[in-house]
């Protein structure tokens, strides 16, 4: 069993619930990092360390647009993105949002494809109809 160490200091802090700061103070110091007053500026650097590591990774505005035309034209982006993620490159939720809105566009061009053959079917229809209407042959 490890001993318990009997040397910590309580940091004099209050938080802001005005319950004691259960976090060790620094040597030297009778306040942990994130109150001792003296520590402002190196809090403040990390924490905006913090937050730049913590930045979406996404492609710069100087990557190229890509052109969907068709399905066949998702494979690639998907490859490519999913080459990038493993790298390190983009960020997986940036990846998430280009699988997510790659299937509305596979959707919408598997739909648009639809109607088309509908409306040539019913143009095919319609003529045929003309047709037998006027008594002439079907071709």
């Amino acid at each position: 069993m490890e001993k318990q160490r009997t040397d910590r200091i309580p940091c004099k802090a209050k938080k802001p619930d005005s319950t004691p700061c259960q976090s060790a103070a620094l040597p030297g110091s009778d306040f942990c990092f994130f109150h001792d007053p003296a520590k402002e500026d190196k809090r403040r650097e990390a924490q905006s360390l913090g937050g730049r590591q913590n930045r979406t990774k996404i492609l710069g505005i100087e990557a190229p647009n890509v052109k969907i035309e068709s399905c066949h034209d998702i494979v690639p982006l998907l490859s490519e993105t999913i080459n990038q993620v493993r790298k390190g490159l983009i960020d997986p939720r940036a990846a998430n949002a280009i699988g997510y809105l790659s299937n509305v566009i596979i959707k919408a061009v598997e739909q648009s494809d639809i109607e088309k053959r509908l409306e040539e079917i019913e143009a095919i229809l319609k003529t045929n109809r003309t047709a037998s209407d006027l008594n002439l042959p079907e071709i």
